[in-house]
């Protein structure tokens, strides 16, 4: 595990559903979870939560937090296709330590 702290991370909660949806993920679609590239999501945990999302470079362009709002939405629809993202679901997180999660 890798410490972040006061990162600016854009994500989901994972529930019981969307986590069942994650565990038995879309053929052809790992890579969006298990590989460290730009276009895949990472899984991390808040205290007692766990979150799947993307972390913000420094000095992100406010303009841009909607592309990746829909950018996290349609990577989890894509790979977790019978869970429906709710529109109030994903959410910014800041100013707070998470840990990142390897998933193998």
């Amino acid at each position: 595990m890798v410490d972040m702290d006061k990162r600016l991370f854009v994500g989901i909660k994972i529930s019981a559903n969307l986590q069942m949806g994650l565990d038995n993920c879309a053929r052809g679609t790992e890579h969006y979870l298990k590989e460290d590239k730009p276009e895949a999501l990472q899984v991390v945990t808040l205290g007692a939560e766990k979150l799947i999302g993307r972390f913000l470079q420094d000095g992100f362009p406010v303009s841009d937090i909607d592309n990746v709002s829909r950018n996290v939405r349609s990577i989890v629809q894509l790979v977790a296709p019978r869970y429906r993202v709710q529109d109030n679901s994903i959410q910014i997180y800041a100013d707070c330590t998470v840990r990142s999660v390897i998933r193998s």
